[in-house]
Protein backbone atom coordinates (compact mmCIF):
# COMPACT_ATOMS: atom_id res chain seq x y z
CA UNK A 1 0.00 0.00 0.00
CA UNK A 2 1.24 3.51 -0.86
CA UNK A 3 -0.09 7.13 -0.06
CA UNK A 4 2.34 10.73 0.07
CA UNK A 5 4.04 12.31 2.55
CA UNK A 6 6.07 15.58 2.71
CA UNK A 7 9.83 14.66 3.66
CA UNK A 8 9.68 17.14 6.40
CA UNK A 9 6.24 15.60 7.47
CA UNK A 10 7.99 12.16 7.86
CA UNK A 11 10.79 13.33 9.85
CA UNK A 12 11.16 16.43 12.57
CA UNK A 13 14.73 16.94 12.67
CA UNK A 14 14.50 17.40 8.81
CA UNK A 15 11.74 19.82 9.36
CA UNK A 16 13.29 21.55 12.35
CA UNK A 17 16.49 22.41 9.58
CA UNK A 18 14.18 24.94 7.52
CA UNK A 19 12.35 28.45 8.66
CA UNK A 20 8.45 28.14 8.97
CA UNK A 21 8.33 29.84 5.02
CA UNK A 22 10.83 27.34 3.60
CA UNK A 23 9.11 24.29 5.74
CA UNK A 24 5.72 25.08 4.59
CA UNK A 25 7.06 25.32 0.79
CA UNK A 26 8.64 21.79 1.59
CA UNK A 27 5.11 20.33 2.81
CA UNK A 28 3.86 21.15 -0.42
CA UNK A 29 6.56 20.47 -3.14
CA UNK A 30 9.04 17.79 -1.48
CA UNK A 31 6.27 14.73 -1.64
CA UNK A 32 7.07 11.14 -1.82
CA UNK A 33 5.39 7.74 -1.50
CA UNK A 34 5.10 5.77 1.85
CA UNK A 35 5.49 2.50 1.70
CA UNK A 36 3.78 0.34 4.47
CA UNK A 37 5.53 -2.67 6.04
CA UNK A 38 3.17 -5.44 8.05
CA UNK A 39 5.02 -7.56 10.97
CA UNK A 40 6.77 -10.84 9.79
CA UNK A 41 9.61 -11.24 7.10
CA UNK A 42 10.49 -8.46 4.49
CA UNK A 43 11.32 -9.67 1.13
CA UNK A 44 13.62 -6.63 0.60
CA UNK A 45 15.03 -7.65 -2.94
CA UNK A 46 11.44 -7.30 -4.23
CA UNK A 47 11.14 -3.44 -3.10
CA UNK A 48 13.60 -2.36 -5.67
CA UNK A 49 11.59 -0.54 -8.18
CA UNK A 50 12.22 0.46 -11.86
CA UNK A 51 13.98 3.80 -11.13
CA UNK A 52 17.60 3.20 -11.51
CA UNK A 53 17.50 6.03 -9.44
CA UNK A 54 15.89 4.80 -6.48
CA UNK A 55 18.24 5.24 -3.69
CA UNK A 56 16.65 4.00 -1.06
CA UNK A 57 14.10 4.62 2.25
CA UNK A 58 13.73 6.45 5.29
CA UNK A 59 12.14 5.24 8.29
CA UNK A 60 9.14 7.20 8.68
CA UNK A 61 7.91 4.84 11.73
CA UNK A 62 8.54 0.91 13.05
CA UNK A 63 11.47 -1.15 13.95
CA UNK A 64 12.91 -3.24 11.39
CA UNK A 65 16.08 -5.57 11.73
CA UNK A 66 18.64 -6.65 9.28
CA UNK A 67 19.84 -10.21 9.65
CA UNK A 68 23.33 -10.83 8.10
CA UNK A 69 24.33 -15.06 7.98
CA UNK A 70 27.84 -15.98 7.59
CA UNK A 71 28.59 -19.38 7.78
CA UNK A 72 26.15 -20.35 10.22
CA UNK A 73 26.62 -17.83 12.66
CA UNK A 74 24.80 -14.46 12.03
CA UNK A 75 24.43 -10.51 13.80
CA UNK A 76 21.41 -8.22 14.17
CA UNK A 77 21.09 -4.92 13.46
CA UNK A 78 18.17 -2.77 14.58
CA UNK A 79 16.71 0.24 12.46
CA UNK A 80 14.22 2.48 13.26
CA UNK A 81 13.03 6.27 13.01
CA UNK A 82 15.22 8.32 10.50
CA UNK A 83 17.77 5.58 9.47
CA UNK A 84 18.24 5.01 5.85
CA UNK A 85 18.51 1.89 3.97
CA UNK A 86 19.34 0.49 0.80
CA UNK A 87 18.38 -3.00 1.92
CA UNK A 88 17.90 -4.48 -1.61
CA UNK A 89 22.18 -3.71 -2.60
CA UNK A 90 24.70 -5.78 -1.53
CA UNK A 91 27.82 -5.58 -3.75
CA UNK A 92 29.33 -9.00 -4.61
CA UNK A 93 33.02 -7.32 -5.38
CA UNK A 94 33.28 -5.89 -1.47
CA UNK A 95 34.01 -8.81 -0.17
CA UNK A 96 35.15 -12.45 -0.32
CA UNK A 97 33.01 -13.96 2.51
CA UNK A 98 29.36 -15.19 1.04
CA UNK A 99 26.98 -13.57 3.14
CA UNK A 100 22.96 -13.95 3.17
CA UNK A 101 20.94 -10.61 4.31
CA UNK A 102 17.55 -10.88 5.35
CA UNK A 103 15.44 -8.43 6.97
CA UNK A 104 12.30 -8.41 9.65
CA UNK A 105 9.47 -6.06 10.21
CA UNK A 106 9.43 -6.00 14.13
CA UNK A 107 6.83 -3.29 14.45
CA UNK A 108 4.51 -2.13 11.86
CA UNK A 109 6.63 0.25 9.70
CA UNK A 110 6.13 3.37 7.46
CA UNK A 111 9.00 3.79 4.22
CA UNK A 112 9.37 7.02 2.49
CA UNK A 113 10.59 6.44 -0.48
CA UNK A 114 13.87 8.12 -1.57
CA UNK A 115 13.78 8.12 -5.64
CA UNK A 116 15.24 10.74 -8.13
CA UNK A 117 12.15 12.98 -8.09
CA UNK A 118 12.29 13.22 -4.48
CA UNK A 119 16.13 14.67 -5.24
CA UNK A 120 14.98 16.80 -7.93
CA UNK A 121 12.31 18.25 -5.58
CA UNK A 122 14.14 18.70 -2.30
CA UNK A 123 17.00 20.94 -4.64
CA UNK A 124 15.98 24.25 -3.19
CA UNK A 125 16.77 22.67 0.20
CA UNK A 126 20.09 21.08 -0.26
CA UNK A 127 20.46 20.39 4.01
CA UNK A 128 17.68 18.33 3.19
CA UNK A 129 19.96 16.23 1.12
CA UNK A 130 23.12 16.69 3.48
CA UNK A 131 21.23 15.41 6.59
CA UNK A 132 20.47 12.09 4.81
CA UNK A 133 23.32 12.01 3.86
CA UNK A 134 24.79 11.93 7.03
CA UNK A 135 22.12 9.55 8.53
CA UNK A 136 24.42 6.96 7.13
CA UNK A 137 27.44 8.37 8.75
CA UNK A 138 25.83 7.81 11.84
CA UNK A 139 24.48 4.78 11.46
CA UNK A 140 28.01 3.16 10.13
CA UNK A 141 29.64 4.81 14.19
CA UNK A 142 26.78 3.16 15.53
CA UNK A 143 27.51 -0.35 13.95
CA UNK A 144 31.24 0.56 14.64
CA UNK A 145 30.27 0.93 18.12
CA UNK A 146 28.70 -2.15 17.94
CA UNK A 147 31.53 -3.81 17.20
CA UNK A 148 33.79 -2.43 19.53
CA UNK A 149 31.21 -4.02 22.36
CA UNK A 150 31.54 -7.08 20.75
CA UNK A 151 34.99 -7.48 21.68
CA UNK A 152 33.81 -7.78 25.37
CA UNK A 153 35.30 -11.08 26.88
CA UNK A 154 32.61 -11.65 29.21
CA UNK A 155 29.18 -12.02 27.75
CA UNK A 156 27.73 -9.94 30.81
CA UNK A 157 29.55 -6.92 29.83
CA UNK A 158 28.80 -6.91 25.95
CA UNK A 159 24.93 -7.35 27.20
CA UNK A 160 24.67 -4.72 29.35
CA UNK A 161 27.36 -2.49 27.22
CA UNK A 162 24.33 -3.40 24.46
CA UNK A 163 21.47 -2.25 26.11
CA UNK A 164 22.77 1.01 27.21
CA UNK A 165 23.95 1.51 23.57
CA UNK A 166 20.36 0.28 22.37
CA UNK A 167 19.02 2.80 25.20
CA UNK A 168 21.37 6.03 24.18
CA UNK A 169 18.46 6.01 20.96
CA UNK A 170 15.50 4.35 22.19
CA UNK A 171 15.55 4.64 25.74
CA UNK A 172 12.81 6.47 27.90
CA UNK A 173 13.73 7.82 31.62
CA UNK A 174 11.26 6.61 34.70
CA UNK A 175 11.27 6.91 38.01
CA UNK A 176 12.55 3.13 38.48
CA UNK A 177 15.26 3.53 35.62
CA UNK A 178 15.84 3.72 31.70
CA UNK A 179 13.34 1.41 30.07
CA UNK A 180 14.51 0.18 26.82
CA UNK A 181 10.94 -0.61 25.08
CA UNK A 182 12.14 -2.91 22.08
CA UNK A 183 11.72 -6.58 21.31
CA UNK A 184 14.49 -8.28 23.07
CA UNK A 185 14.39 -11.34 23.70
CA UNK A 186 17.09 -13.42 24.56
CA UNK A 187 17.61 -15.16 21.35
CA UNK A 188 17.39 -11.73 19.74
CA UNK A 189 20.04 -10.00 22.40
CA UNK A 190 22.02 -13.48 21.32
CA UNK A 191 22.72 -12.21 17.89
CA UNK A 192 23.37 -8.65 19.04
CA UNK A 193 25.97 -9.65 21.23
CA UNK A 194 27.85 -12.38 19.58
CA UNK A 195 26.95 -15.15 21.65
CA UNK A 196 25.00 -18.64 22.44
CA UNK A 197 21.36 -18.18 23.59
CA UNK A 198 21.87 -20.15 27.28
CA UNK A 199 25.35 -18.26 27.77
CA UNK A 200 22.69 -14.97 27.06
CA UNK A 201 20.27 -16.29 29.72
CA UNK A 202 22.91 -17.27 32.58
CA UNK A 203 24.83 -13.72 32.25
CA UNK A 204 20.97 -12.35 31.96
CA UNK A 205 20.17 -13.97 35.14
CA UNK A 206 23.42 -12.42 37.03
CA UNK A 207 22.95 -9.16 35.82
CA UNK A 208 19.56 -9.01 37.05
CA UNK A 209 20.35 -10.36 40.99
CA UNK A 210 22.81 -7.69 40.05
CA UNK A 211 20.28 -4.87 40.02
CA UNK A 212 22.10 -3.54 36.75
CA UNK A 213 18.64 -4.74 34.83
CA UNK A 214 15.29 -6.00 35.46
CA UNK A 215 12.57 -6.99 33.25
CA UNK A 216 8.96 -5.68 33.46
CA UNK A 217 5.88 -8.26 32.93
CA UNK A 218 5.18 -6.99 29.59
CA UNK A 219 8.98 -8.29 28.86
CA UNK A 220 10.88 -4.73 28.43
CA UNK A 221 13.76 -4.55 29.57
CA UNK A 222 14.77 -1.75 31.88
CA UNK A 223 18.44 -0.58 33.17
CA UNK A 224 19.33 0.53 36.48
CA UNK A 225 22.32 2.59 38.27
CA UNK A 226 24.95 4.31 36.56
CA UNK A 227 26.29 2.79 32.81
CA UNK A 228 29.39 1.06 32.48
CA UNK A 229 32.24 3.96 32.60
CA UNK A 230 33.09 3.30 28.75
CA UNK A 231 29.09 5.47 28.59
CA UNK A 232 29.90 7.62 31.84
CA UNK A 233 28.34 10.45 29.70
CA UNK A 234 25.11 8.64 28.64
CA UNK A 235 22.64 11.29 27.90
CA UNK A 236 19.76 9.34 30.04
CA UNK A 237 21.43 9.05 32.89
CA UNK A 238 22.26 13.12 32.60
CA UNK A 239 18.32 13.47 32.32
CA UNK A 240 17.69 11.53 35.39
CA UNK A 241 20.16 13.83 37.65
Amino acid sequence: MTDLISIVDADADLASLLDEPERERARREALTRVRHLSVGAWDAANSVEKDRHHRGFLIIDGLLSREVHVLGRQCVELLGDGDVLRPWRWDPDGSHVHAEVGWMVLEPTRLAVLDHGLVTRMNPWPQLGLELFARGTRRAHSLAVALAIAHHQRVEDRLQLTLWHLAERWGRVSPEGIIVPLPLSHQRLADLVGAHRPSVTTAMGALARSGAVSRRGDGVWMLHGDPPAELAHHRLVAAMT
